[in-house]
């Protein structure tokens, strides 16, 4: 679905990510992991084109990056930011409208497959109760499924995320990861997340890209990143480990002895 060969950003005489190469098929889940200042956001950003390669190629679904409209391209991909809309003086059904930008233009009218969209996006996150609230008035974890659910109106194979649960506590975290875990296993939405939850990255997702000052650490299966050498690299912090007691996965506590 989404090819990256050799990227690298810069800005200026800084270079925020360098070398960059990895392959996301279609159905994947992806975590992007690393200490702050690594480069995560960055390279998300890069894959949106909201910032530009300085070198190397990207492609999405057999194209170049480049070769897309921004139209175009928010037909294939859908991004959650980090910081969420409870700014917006926007009622969450007006906000999740909004998504269906990509497939209009001024003079077009909204036809019956753009509120279908609206419709299950808002059924699929459970945010139907409150459609009629304004964003300013949700909670933390009702405005991140009022995101997720936009991007989903948004009708793309592939869904980006930047710190989906950051702020959250952890019931809301629980449950907008469930949901992201949902969008993917049922509806084989292809999913980018950026996470600190490396837990998460190991036991939920598919594969895991580790990022340190910009570069690559390591890229493979989540259930072969949690290694001790390989964490202390990445976060300069040494780790204790134990097996998960229903997944049997590893869970990893960082050590403060």
């Amino acid at each position: 679905m989404i090819s990256c060969s050799n990227i690298s950003v810069k800005i200026g005489d800084k270079t925020l990510i360098e070398d960059i190469n990895c392959d996301i098929a279609r159905g994947d889940y992806l975590c992007i992991v690393g200490p702050n200042g690594s480069g995560k956001s960055t390279f998300l950003k890069t894959l949106l084109a909201l910032l530009p390669a300085s070198g190397g190629k990207i492609s999405v679904d057999g194209e170049t990056l480049s070769h897309y409209s921004h139209k175009k391209l928010a037909q294939l991909i859908s991004y959650v930011p980090q910081t969420g809309g409870s700014h917006l003086s926007f009622n969450v059904e007006e906000f999740v409208r909004m998504a269906r930008y990509s497939y209009h233009h001024v003079f077009s009218e909204w036809q019956s497959q753009d509120q279908d969209a609206i419709e299950n996006a808002l059924t699929i996150t459970d945010s139907h109760p409150f459609r009629l609230r304004k964003m300013s008035t949700l909670s933390g974890g009702e405005c991140q499924r009022v995101m997720i659910a936009a991007a989903l109106a948004q009708d793309t194979p592939v869904l980006m995320l930047d710190e989906p649960t950051a702020f959250l506590d952890p019931h809301h975290q629980v449950a907008v990861h469930q949901l992201i875990r949902k969008l993917n296993q049922q509806l084989q939405k292809t999913i980018i997340e950026v996470t600190h939850d490396i837990n998460h990255a190991a036991q939920h997702s598919k594969h895991v890209l580790a990022l340190l000052e910009g570069k690559c650490l390591w890229h493979g299966p989540a259930e072969q990143f949690l290694d001790a050498e390989r964490l202390h690299l990445l976060y300069q912090q040494a780790f204790v480990f134990a097996k998960h007691p229903h997944q049997e996965r590893l869970i990893a506590v960082a050590d403060e002895s």
